[in-house]
């Protein structure tokens, strides 16, 4: 047996609250309407739960209008939100060619700094002569995995960056 309420994810539906089809929903029930309104229009109920309201959805006009406000407050809410404060800062500063300049500039010295402090690490492990053999093999081989994996997801991001169906989405 289903416990109360289980059936829409913890919102009892008519015959749990003890009403019968014919009975009108008391506020109890109109209140627990609109959040199963809400949750089929936004996709949140089970299969189960969604087919069980489906078929409520046939046979009460007044659940009919309560999907019905709730897909007209979805589209309303898409369409006037604003755009965050910080989106139009960050186009902004985009434009700026110091911006641009630093965020290169901070770039390249990070990629060049790190290429040379692993080119330098390996060189260093390779020429230890306290190091036994195994150990350094093991080091060097971690490391030239390291740079072999990420030249591998390198070359791969810059050769589909242009397919990206993201790239132009912003938050």
């Amino acid at each position: 047996m289903e416990a109360r309420g289980a059936r829409y994810g913890g919102v009892m539906d008519r015959s749990e609250q003890g009403m019968g089809p014919g009975e009108p929903p008391g506020a109890a029930a109109t209140e627990a309407d609109e959040v199963l309104a809400m949750a089929y229009v936004d996709g949140e109920l089970d299969p189960s739960a969604r087919a069980s309201f489906e078929e409520r959805l046939a046979t009460e006009p007044a659940l009919g209008r309560a999907v019905a406000e709730q897909r007209a407050l979805a589209v309303l809410a898409r369409r006037t939100a604003p755009r965050e404060p910080a989106d139009h800062e960050w186009d902004r500063l985009q434009l700026e060619a110091w911006y641009r300049g630093m965020l290169s500039g901070g770039w390249l010295l990070v990629i060049v700094g790190a290429a040379i402090s692993l080119a330098l690490t390996i060189w260093g492990v390779a020429t230890n002569d306290e190091l036994d053999v195994v150990t350094r093999a093991a080091i060097l081989g971690s490391l030239v995995g390291f740079l072999l994996l990420f030249l591998t997801v390198l070359v791969r991001r810059l050769r589909t960056y242009e397919l990206d169906p993201y790239r132009h989405v912003e938050r």
